[in-house]
């Protein structure tokens, strides 16, 4: 290859790559109370596998590694830096969720508040991560609890034409507070529960007065004594939302402990949010970051022993980007609300960069608390069932997943792609631990896809298991068949995944073809040969990993990987027009058709790779996390690398992070490619609202062959400020 065509082809790698069709990872987080905790699930919007998390119980700063399951809609990139925040509750530390290293080791970091008490497992489907965090302690005490309520003495009256309109009407309103907090306890005091459960309600209804915290407090033990037990419940747990803090809150604490048979030396707080008082609330962030990246190429190559150099430096990446994530909730004892908006808009500064908008979700959904129903419409991320991606519909269930669930679900792509979008409609039915559906999709009124597929989900302990199955009955081929899970070992876990795609669609005929519509090569193409296209430009991957985590002494945890793949070639497609006979050929020399023409690729052949990973936290500083990690791989090309990283917490909201990825890759000609990229991150946290953090990385890649060398710099720093309400 002549020194100018080496040095386009790597230009041409560095602006694809800063233009690469990006997605966003997360899909949701959302909270629910269980017998064990309060669990997290994070949804992301494909289909992942857990592997590991650190430090194992507790901390401030959660880190767990996934790894992406190829399929559909693996092809988008996921970006670093996409941020959740967890929906509010008084039982548990806020925290935030944060996409890393996407890109190399792919992580999501939790961060909380304050320091939490946690367990980590994968989701019953291969899209989610469950955290089970428990709730916080609070301290009760160890003396009898109160049997009536104590009342402050009535204040002085005040002279009236010193107050205002507004005093007067508190003053007012405090009286009749008192009034009724006097004939609630009397009530107590002659056991007539039900009057002072009356005369407490009266008092709540009034505003808000210096009473309203004891009433609400007394109302609880009114309904206790009268034997309402579970209205009892729902007035002790309203108080700890509304009153988490205080020696109130502790006695209150310790009075639902009674409720729940625990005892008064449980000091926490296991409060089910099943029922409780109508509420709304509105939560999310709004947050900007900019982007920069610099590059520099030099290539040398020889001719005749004369060394001939060519240099270029540019700006590959400048843009600014904005996000905006929005959730409003509604809660009843009938239902469950959420209106959802997350947007992101990219202004790129550079010219052959234009900026983009870009909508990932807008959905409203309504699900019951009392009746197992959820109806779902707007733009929103698959829950699976054959739905490959993100789309704009309906979807809808009805039923208990233990029992049975009737599932339903139509709409269109929105995968952001060229070309008309693909439409479907679907059904499913999940009974126990399977699920068994169909699916239908066509574009521009062909069939696009129609598949049968089941799901197989289990969950026992530490054994967990996950499998898949889609096959399409157009293709007549199986586009996906996966087992994944993980068992415990001694006190470690092995994972494992087994994994074969051929992600058959209509629209792989547009691959190499010289439009983006599918009407187009109807025109010219039978749908027997349209299928056929598509299913030739169509690769089968194969893959199969197992890897084992264990603890190892108080601070460490070590982990191996092992993983073999492999990716079969494609056959010449697509044909041409003969400019000397005027006819079709499918020699790549002639004038394009519609379905244009690709010679044959080989396949990537048997490829293996071995990892190794020692993790440590608290070494240096309370908090901190010290990881480093080797691959060994062979195949087309052996690639060796090393990373390394380093998580530290300084005080007041202060956090920095390091990396250093190091690889060699030597390809069957004899060339090597290495990389050294080091960064550093720095972030604070301040208010718990405000987050900012700023982040530098220096690559270098310096390639060499027989005949030509090239040395690439590539400088990029990006720096962020973000506003949780």
């Amino acid at each position: 290859m002549k020194v100018h065509s080496l040095f386009r082809l790597v230009c041409g790698l560095l602006f694809t790559f800063s233009v690469t069709a990006n997605a966003q990872p997360l899909d949701d987080v959302n909270l629910e109370f269980q017998d064990q905790g309060v669990v997290a699930t994070i949804r992301l919007t494909g289909p992942v596998r857990y592997l590991s998390h650190f430090p194992q119980s507790h901390g401030k700063t959660l880190e767990i590694n996934y790894e992406r399951v190829q399929g559909a809609t693996s092809t988008e990139t996921w970006v670093d830096n996409e941020v959740r925040k967890s929906p509010p509750s008084s039982l548990i530390p806020s925290f935030t969720v944060t996409t890393r290293d996407q890109q190399t080791k792919p992580k999501l970091v939790i961060e909380f508040s304050r320091e939490a008490e946690y367990s980590v497992a994968a989701g019953r489907d291969n899209r989610s991560l469950l955290i089970t965090i428990r709730p916080e302690r609070r301290p009760v005490s160890t003396g009898p609890l109160p049997l009536l309520p104590t009342i402050r003495p009535a204040a002085a009256p005040a002279a009236a034409a010193t107050l205002t309109a507004e005093q007067a009407t508190a003053a007012e309103t405090n009286q009749q507070a008192r009034a009724l907090m006097v004939q609630g306890r009397d009530a107590l005091a002659a056991k007539n529960n039900e009057a002072a459960v009356e005369a407490f309600n009266k008092l709540l209804l009034l505003p808000p007065n210096d009473f309203t915290q004891d009433a609400q407090e007394w109302v609880g033990v009114a309904r206790e004594r009268a034997d309402q037990k579970e209205r009892a419940r729902v007035e002790y747990e309203l108080y700890l939302r509304l009153y988490p803090e205080g020696e109130s809150a502790a006695r209150v604490a310790q009075r639902l402990a009674g409720l729940s048979g625990q005892g008064a030396d449980l000091g926490i707080v296991e409060t089910a949010e099943k029922k409780q008082q109508a509420r709304s609330r509105a939560f999310g962030s709004v947050s900007s970051r900019y982007y920069y990246g610099k590059t520099k190429i030099e290539s040398t190559q020889s001719f005749n022993g004369v060394p001939e150099t060519f240099t270029a430096s540019f700006t590959d990446q400048s843009m600014l980007i904005t996000s905006v994530d929005a959730s409003e909730r509604y809660v009843s004892d009938e239902r469950d609300a959420r209106l959802v908006f997350r947007d992101v808009n990219t202004k790129s500064f550079l010219a052959k960069q234009p900026g983009q908008n870009r909508v990932y979700a807008a959905y409203g959904e309504i699900k019951g608390r009392t009746q197992d129903y959820l109806v779902r419409l707007g733009r929103q991320s698959s829950y699976g069932g054959g739905v490959l991606g993100r789309f704009d519909g309906l979807a809808g269930s009805y039923g208990n997943a233990d029992d049975m669930r009737f599932n339903g679900v139509a709409g269109s792509l929105a995968d952001y792609s060229q070309g008309s979008k693909p439409k479907f409609y679907g059904a499913s039915v999940d009974s126990g631990e399977f699920s068994f559906y169909g699916i239908n999709q066509t574009v521009d009124g062909t069939l696009d896809r129609r598949a049968l597929g089941t799901e197989w989900r289990y969950f026992e302990g530490k054994q967990t298991a996950y499998a898949l199955l889609d096959y399409d009955t157009n293709f007549k081929a199986v586009n996906t068949a996966q087992f994944l899970g993980s068992t415990g070992v001694s006190n470690g876990t092995v994972n494992f995944l087994l994994y074969h795609s051929r992600p058959l669609s209509i629209r792989n005929a547009l691959n190499g073809a010289t439009t983006s519509s599918i009407s187009d090569l109807q025109n010219t193409m039978t749908a027997s040969e349209l299928r056929d296209l598509a299913l030739s430009r169509t690769a089968i991957s194969n893959m199969g990993q197992v890897g084992i985590v264990v603890p190892w002494r108080e601070k460490w945890q070590v982990g191996g990987n092992v993983q073999v793949s492999n990716t079969t070639g494609l056959p010449a497609s697509g044909q041409t027009i003969d400019p000397n006979t005027g006819l079709p050929t499918t020699q790549c020399t002639g004038t394009p058709t519609a379905q244009g023409c690709l010679d044959s690729l080989p396949g990537r052949g048997t490829e293996k790779s071995l990892t190794g990973q020692i993790i440590g936290s608290g070494l240096y500083k309370a908090g901190d996390i010290w990881s480093a990690s080797a691959t060994f791989g062979s195949g087309i090309a052996k690639v060796n690398s090393v990373y390394l990283y380093n998580h530290t917490q300084f005080v007041r909201g202060w956090m920095m992070d390091t990396t250093l990825l190091l690889s060699k890759a030597t390809d069957q000609s004899g060339g090597t490619t290495k990389y050294t990229a080091p960064m550093l991150r720095g972030s604070y946290r301040f208010r718990e609202q405000f987050y900012f953090d700023v982040d530098g990385t220096i690559q270098l890649i310096e390639s060499s062959g027989p005949s030509s060398n090239v040395k690439t710099t590539r400088y990029f720093y990006s720096a962020g400020l973000r506003w949780d309400f």
